[in-house]
């Protein structure tokens, strides 16, 4: 399903941090659909960092934590970032969740500092850094499915 609207706007909202955010609507039950694909980059993560694929392990967790992060906005906020830095996804979900999100983001933010260098940089990314990677993105995911009440059936 697509989402409700496409064209990128600022959300309406009496949030200083979320009205001033280049926004797109998206239908609360969609999702559970984000929420998915969450767990989907991170078991692709978790399987990499299994076989020592320290890179796709890192990039995987950033994709997780991205879906995972826009899984919550939509379903507290009926929105998600339109932003090109996924950096301000971090503001934005504070300003949809409020200050029950500042320990969690903690763990975003730690995933979304390693972005760049995993997927740019010539560096590759090191067993640690994937590692501290994917604790962070697990500790975030285990957050955001706490955030969602369990997916309708279908």
């Amino acid at each position: 399903m697509k989402a409700c609207c496409s064209s990128a706007k600022a959300w309406p909202h009496s949030n200083p941090s979320v009205s001033s955010r280049r926004t797109r609507p998206v239908r609360r039950d969609h999702a559970f659909s984000y929420l998915a694909k969450a767990q989907e980059f991170l078991a692709v993560a978790e399987a990499a960092r299994n076989d020592g694929r320290w890179d796709a392990a890192g990039l995987n967790a950033v994709h997780a934590v991205i879906s995972a992060a826009d899984a919550v906005m939509v379903f507290r906020g009926g929105i998600r970032s339109a932003e090109q830095d996924h950096r301000a996804a971090r503001d934005l979900l504070e300003g949809v969740v409020g200050p029950d999100a500042k320990p969690p983001l903690r763990h975003l933010t730690a995933v979304l500092a390693k972005k760049n260098l995993v997927e740019y940089e010539q560096r590759r990314l090191t067993e640690k850094e994937a590692e501290e990677m994917l604790v962070h993105a697990e500790r975030f995911l285990a957050w955001a499915r706490q955030m969602l009440p369990p997916p309708p059936e279908r």
